[in-house]
């Protein structure tokens, strides 16, 4: 039992020395990019030792992808859910477009986003690493999710994996670039919800299954 406790409690320290490490490295990444960011930095704005900090992330890369995943895994969560398939697509799209523009446009992820822009032409590794683990993760699990409704008859997709980037693409186009260019202030939720539901009903009007007419023609 008292094992038990003991493990309980480390565990929770690891967590919460995850949780400080990751929001230094945050924090030092935006301030002074991921290549001029020091592993020395980052411990020194969340304490802890580099033994921990490479136990934990194996370095600064394994960091920076932690980083993102952790990201994309609370963009995923609305359709991460096991009873995925029974929930309609309006539902569904909503959840995860009103998630996913909340995340994007906090100014923490703009200001990733900007670091990856700017050091990812030099460090092609860092840019590959941050599609994989951010915009392609997210992408491919919608497009599988598309695949699974339209072999249910649910929607009409040619190409479950194009839909999966039109989508995206209706949802980024009113808010990142601007707010990317420090043209606007990132959105509300009332904005965010409104845009969402907007972009939803526009992109399902396009590939909803067409139902059956009940009326007969009249020849």
């Amino acid at each position: 039992m008292a094992s038990e406790e003991a493990d309980t409690v480390t565990r929770t320290r690891l967590a919460a020395r995850r949780s400080a490490f990751l929001k230094a490295a945050t924090a030092a990444f935006l301030e002074k990019g991921y290549a001029n960011a020091t592993l020395n930095d980052i411990i020194a704005r969340s304490g802890g030792s580099m033994q921990t900090l490479y136990s934990l992330f194996g370095g600064k890369q394994g960091l920076f992808e932690a980083l993102i995943t952790e990201r994309s895994g609370t963009i995923l969560a609305p359709i991460g859910a096991e009873d995925l398939l029974d929930r309609p697509p309006d539902e569904v799209l909503v959840a995860l477009g009103i998630r996913y523009l909340e995340m994007v446009t906090t100014p923490d992820a703009l200001g990733v986003y900007r670091l990856v822009v700017a050091e990812g032409v030099f460090m092609k590794e860092l840019a590959e690493r941050f599609w994989e683990m951010g915009p392609g993760r997210t992408r491919a699990l919608l497009a599988g999710y598309f695949k699974q409704q339209k072999h249910r008859g649910t929607l009409r997709v040619q190409d479950p994996e194009q839909a999966a980037h039109q989508f995206w693409g209706m949802l980024m186009g009113n808010f990142q670039m601007p707010c990317l260019l420090g043209l606007r202030e990132p959105p509300g939720p009332e904005e965010i919800e409104a845009f969402v539901r907007s972009a939803v009903a526009c992109f399902l009007d396009g590939c909803r299954a067409k139902r059956p007419s009940s009326k007969k023609e009249v020849i």
